[in-house]
Order: C-alpha cells, then structure tokens, then sequence
C-alpha cells in the first residue's frame, strides 16, 4: 500500500501501490473534489472521494459534535441506471464530511473482479485519517516533496536514454534540472537544521501554474548564502549557466560548435553528481535529528523493502505517464 494525501492535507487514505491517482493525470482535470483512484491497469471501477466541511454538509451532526465526530461508520446505497453501477459511501469523521463512489459499467455487475476491487474500497475507507488542522499544511508540504522526488527519480530515464543516444543538449538540460533540484533540496534541509524546525519552505519544491517561482541563478545565490556551495561552485554553477542558455537558446545564432556539446554535457554531469554528494551529506546529517524532512519522525531513511521500491516506482510511473518509461510494479 502506498499513502495518498488530500491537496490540502485534509485526510490521509492507503490505497494499493498498483492504483494511480487519477486527477493530475486528466488534461484540464483540478486538483479538487472528487480525487478518483482505479488500478494502473485493466481497471473494471473508479474510486473517487470527496470531502467537505461537516458544518457546511451536515450542519445538525456539527452542532452535535462541536469537537468533532470521533469516529464513523461508512454508510452505502447504492444509485444505478442503465449505464453504470454506483456504490455511494457516506462518512462523518472530526470536522469532516465524507462522500465515496464506487463506480462500474453495469454489465460488469456481480463480476468476480468487481467484487475484488470494492473489497479494496472497503480497505481504503477504512485507512482514511482526519489529519488536525494546525497539521494540514505540513501534510500537504510533505506530499509535495514527495512528487518532487519522484519527478526527480523520473529525470534518471530522461538522462539514461539522452546519453545513450548522444543527445548532449538533452543531456545538458536534464543535468541542469538535477542540480537546480539537488541544490533546492539542500537548501531546506540546511534551513530546517539552522531552525531546528519541521516547517518546509515550499516555494523551493513546487511551482504551481502561472506562479512566478525562483529561478536557478536565484537557488545558486541561496545556496551559498546557506552555505550548501563554497564560492567557487558558486562560479562554475554560473558559468554552466551561461553555457547553457547559449547551447540551448542561441545554439544558431552563436559560434558554439556541435564538439564543443560533449564536453558541456560532461561539466554538467560531474557538477550534478557533485551538487549530488552534498545533498546527501546533509540527509546525513538531518537523520539524527528529532524534526525536518529526514528526521526521525519522518523515517524516511528506513530500510528500503520491496514495497518501498514499488512506490517509487508508482511515482516514477505518474510524472512519466508514457509506456517507454513505465516501470513494473503489479505481481502477477
């Protein structure tokens, strides 16, 4: 099982690590109510579940519980027609009203795989957890670093596959990728270490859709203001930044040579792997500590088990979406 986060860090929910999460991968589809889950493949049903307010949906069990609900008991109906199958869940928890579907073609009613896949619903509602408020937006953070991850362990394919063609400018964007998000994640572990603190300076791990974010020349300035770099990987990082932009934006209208390519491409990868090696020593470093990303509360450095490496690989799956990419994660 892998753990899902609501955006907002609402509620917490375990469903299968051969379930993709459904919203981000729809073109145009929001990030909001209902999040909809089914298996990456052959898929029978659609899971989807959705949450609210308890005072704004059920204003009466809210005045009844003015501390929250603590604990609920699933109710189910069901509403078919001709099309389709649905199994509706209804759910009070803290200050939470919750709204689960399970929905099937109605030509697969009384299927033996249906059966299977709404015995896994049960196992989802049955996981789900009302995060506190004051902990919301951690939650939502540390979901957020976890994309960042598993889009960072997507770029290695992107990498692999550039350099066993020979694509070199590819092979100096991604690099350039890397270490922009290796010099990012060191600057929040280094800040969390300065402030002893829990707290994730999100602005360095996600950009939303037409927010303006920090730019890379931006993160090798804070870099060395939090001393992740020394001043000179503060020029060679500006230097490749320069070679870079011309490579990639004035390869035609400059006197940069195609041989001039591999040679770039090999200060990029060994800054990258460079950049690399600090960010671990201070992942290191945190792992002792009793607060930040890779603290002990966290446990992100537990011992890696195959389910472990399930996950990744269902996140690697998700920033991807393409079959080139897709890594093997069911048993059968």
């Amino acid at each position: 099982m892998k753990h899902w986060t609501e955006p907002n860090g609402i509620f917490l929910i375990q469903i299968p690590t051969e379930w993709q999460y459904l919203n981000p991968v729809v073109e145009d589809e929001e990030e909001k109510s209902p999040y909809s889950f089914q298996p990456y493949e052959n898929a029978k049903g659609c899971f989807q579940i959705s949450c609210y307010p308890l005072d704004e949906l059920s204003p009466k069990l809210a005045d009844q519980y003015p501390n929250g609900v603590p604990s609920s008991t699933w109710r189910s109906y069901r509403m078919d027609d001709s099309e389709f199958c649905v199994h509706m869940f209804f759910g009070a928890i803290e200050d939470q009203a919750l709204i689960g579907k399970f929905i099937y073609d109605s030509n697969l009613e009384n299927d033996g795989r249906i059966n299977a896949e709404l015995r896994v619903v049960d196992d989802i509602l049955k996981s789900l957890v009302i995060v506190p408020p004051d902990d919301r937006k951690l939650a939502s953070d540390m979901d957020k670093l976890d994309r960042f991850q598993g889009a960072l362990a997507a770029s290695y394919d992107l990498l692999d596959n550039a350099i066993e063609s020979d694509s070199f400018i590819e092979v100096i964007a991604v690099s350039s990728n890397q270490i922009d998000a290796f010099l990012r994640l060191s600057i929040v572990i280094s800040i969390q270490l300065k402030n002893q603190t829990d707290e994730v300076p999100l602005k360095y791990l996600f950009q939303a859709e037409a927010e303006r974010g920090l730019m890379e020349r931006k993160i090798y300035d804070d870099a060395l203001k939090y001393s992740v770099i020394t001043d000179n990987d503060h020029k060679e990082l500006n230097s490749l930044y320069k070679l870079r932009n011309r490579v990639i934006h004035r390869y035609i209208i400059s006197d940069i040579k195609t041989r001039d390519l591999p040679g770039i491409a090999l200060r990029y990868i060994e800054a990258s792997e460079k950049v690399r090696l600090i960010l671990r020593d201070l992942e290191n470093e945190q792992k002792c500590c009793q607060y930040g990303i890779y603290g002990k509360k966290f446990m992100k450095f537990s011992e890696p088990d195959d389910e472990a490496v399930k996950r990744l690989f269902a996140d690697v799956n998700d920033k991807h979406l393409i079959r080139k990419f897709a890594r093997k994660i069911t048993n059968d």
